[in-house]
């Protein structure tokens, strides 16, 4: 093989090489189904956290935010390239599409919200540890949730 043919063949094994990649070796994806939607106004706002600080409501201090259509009664929200460790969400179903939660003067959710874990305490906001879950290097973690209103 000639010098030239060598550097082609190495440039083209190295073009598709994991070491060209923007994810790790390691990073996982992970991916939510959000089931039984009111309605398919607006979209699913899910926010992905790997700390309790900020959970569950500081979208700047989320790990990752995605927004997903809505098809029929059902969303799937997945987050690619996702560091393992330990992560809690929180989706809601953004019916105006105006990038929040609206919540009446009292602080109760107006829109239909889960976390993780199916979690959805009654009185206060869910806690990231009751919530939390865990991801595997070079995994893909697919979790069911029931949005409720």
């Amino acid at each position: 093989m000639s010098v030239s043919r060598f550097a082609c063949a190495t440039l083209a094994v190295l073009a598709f090489s994991p070491l060209w990649s923007n994810a790790a070796p390691t990073d996982a994806i992970v991916r939510f189904e959000i089931a039984s939607l009111r309605n398919a106004q607006g979209d699913v706002g899910c926010l992905i956290f790997n700390s309790s600080d900020g959970y569950p409501e500081t979208h700047a201090k989320a790990y990752k935010e995605i927004h997903a259509a809505i098809d029929g009664d059902h969303a799937v929200c997945e987050f690619k390239a996702v560091t393992p460790g330990t992560y809690a969400v929180i989706v809601f179903h953004d019916e105006n599409k105006n990038g929040k939660m609206d919540k009446n003067f009292l602080g109760v959710p107006q829109e239909g919200y889960v976390a993780s874990n199916n979690v959805r305490p009654l009185m206060s906001a869910p806690k990231f540890k009751e919530a939390s879950f865990v991801v595997p290097a070079a995994s893909v973690t697919a979790i069911k949730l029931q949005i409720r209103y």
